[in-house]
């Protein structure tokens, strides 16, 4: 315990020296006793960090662990420490396993590692004889080991004045060689102090230019939301007034459609006269349709063999008023010729034909108003009416 207690001491001391070596480094000119409290925690972990590499570098496994768990208990992120960390306690197996080596004609001739925690050992049994040969066996190898001189001296003390064989110029020149590695590692933990500040910089000025960007798109964003709701609004309104166009269109038209109704109605001669020199020319007229009528149906033409068969039924009731009675209906609705053929011709088959007449009319009255081809269904459909009532005439006219 009393060999833990001086080593604990002297450790103690080389933090101290290490603390004062960085304050007055930093008093020369960078200045780092004036850092936040932010700043003064990072240099306290890349002292850490340094530390735990040169333990490593140098063969000192136990403690290079030590330094390497204090650095992951603030960060367990930092740099490689959990990798120094895997390695330094797969050394300390590796090596532990042949540091006992005879105590009588042995010889220390394995690597200076093994020497250093054999040494090790040996100092905690508190076999100091033993311990410092195996340190003055790394020293031999490696004069500079300043941890190897740290615990040869430790024995020196324990063991009283016989041990000490070590000179006084031997060890000034160790202590210098101590002070300029202390001096070494200080400027490596200044070094990353200063990168780690950079890239504290660099980071936030990286949050700096993400934030702003978020706003920019954020705006954008409301933006394009105030154009899509004005276009919705400009979109809705557009299409009410094209609504009530087109219904005011249409009322327009049925208005003047039921007009013109009304007064042809309310005529007192509702035909026109006509000279029975008009009859050929109605009839061919008919016949020219009906004829180009049966070629649209074969030719799947059903627009044009719709219009045709309108025409033809109309040309062949009024060529058969226009024959018998001396009247034909008014140009261009026809909308009169129902009445026509009810008042003129008394005939038993009468009143189905006008029913016919009126079918085609209001077939001819729905394309007109929807402005649209016929379809092949209505075609036939009017094909087939046309084709009665033209039989019907047929069957009056002198043919």
């Amino acid at each position: 315990m009393r060999s833990w207690g001086i080593g604990l001491r002297h450790t103690l001391k080389i933090v101290v020296l290490l603390i004062a070596a960085g304050v007055s480094l930093a008093s020369s000119g960078v200045g780092l006793a004036a850092k936040s409290d932010d700043q003064s925690a990072r240099q306290q972990l890349a002292l850490h960090y340094f530390r735990g590499v040169v333990n490593y570098e140098a063969g000192r496994f136990e403690d290079s662990l030590n330094e390497f768990r204090a650095v992951s208990a603030v960060d367990p992120y930092y740099r490689d420490t959990q990798k120094y960390i895997r390695d330094s306690m797969t050394m300390l197996e590796r090596y532990r396993k042949d540091l006992l080596l005879p105590k009588d004609g042995g010889s220390y001739e394995t690597k200076g590692t093994d020497l250093y925690f054999l040494g090790k050992m040996y100092y905690e049994k508190m076999d100091y004889e033993r311990a410092l040969e195996a340190f003055k066996a790394v020293l031999d190898k490696n004069p500079g080991d300043k941890f190897a001189l740290y615990y040869a001296q430790l024995c020196q003390e324990a063991m009283g004045p016989k041990a000490r064989k070590a000179s006084t110029a031997v060890v000034a020149r160790e202590r210098a060689d101590e002070v300029m590695g202390l001096e070494q590692e200080i400027s490596y933990i200044k070094e990353d102090v200063a990168s780690q500040e950079d890239m504290d910089a660099f980071l936030e000025e990286k949050a700096v230019r993400r934030a702003e960007r978020g706003e920019m798109i954020r705006k954008k964003e409301k933006q394009i939301a105030r154009q899509e709701a004005l276009l919705d609004e400009a979109k809705k309104d557009y299409v009410t007034e094209a609504r009530l166009t087109k219904r005011a269109k249409r009322l327009d038209e049925e208005t003047e459609k039921w007009r013109r109704m009304k007064e042809q109605m309310s005529s007192r001669s509702p035909g026109i006269p006509a000279e029975l020199i008009e009859f050929p020319v109605y009839l061919n007229r008919a016949r020219g349709y009906y004829e180009q009528m049966k070629e649209a149906l074969r030719t799947s033409r059903w627009n044009s063999a719709g219009l045709n068969a309108i025409q033809s039924a109309l040309h062949y009731c009024d060529a058969l008023l226009i024959y018998y009675y001396g009247v034909k209906s008014a140009y261009p609705g026809h909308e009169n010729i129902t009445r026509l053929m009810a008042e003129n011709i008394e005939r038993s088959d009468t009143d189905e034909n006008i029913l016919r007449m009126r079918a085609i009319l209001n077939m001819k009255a729905i394309m007109e108003d929807e402005d649209r081809p016929l379809t092949r269904s209505e075609a036939i459909f009017l094909s087939e009416k046309t084709e009665r009532l033209v039989e019907w005439c047929r069957s009056i006219l002198p043919l």
